[in-house]
């Protein structure tokens, strides 16, 4: 209830490794589309979120930065809410979740 899969591994891992929670809320599917999608990005390493961003923006995709690996257990939830969706709501693998900023 109060944690995730990506703060476990953190746990296991070496000290030298950093965990990042990333693209746990987009379909494979909708990568291959290369369309401008969100990926939301979580951890507790700095420098390591910022190579995962760069790496996020590389595939033309906007990373968005949701806080410190805590924030990897909301990000799981939110995997488990696209899957609801692809199989009741959407009824399909076709979409993504995302950020609209307004000015």
């Amino acid at each position: 209830h109060d944690t995730s899969v990506a703060q476990e591994v953190a746990k296991v891992a070496p000290a030298s490794a950093s965990v990042v929670k990333a693209f746990n809320t987009i379909f494979g599917v909708v990568l291959e589309k290369g369309q401008p999608l969100d990926v939301f990005v979580a951890g507790d390493d700095a420098p390591a979120k910022v190579a995962v961003a760069e790496f996020v923006e590389s595939l033309g995709l906007r990373p968005l930065d949701v806080g410190d690996l805590k924030m990897a257990h909301w990000l799981e939830g939110a995997g488990l809410i696209v899957m609801a969706f692809a199989r009741n709501g959407v009824g399909n693998l076709d979409f993504a979740l995302g950020a609209t900023v307004f000015d």
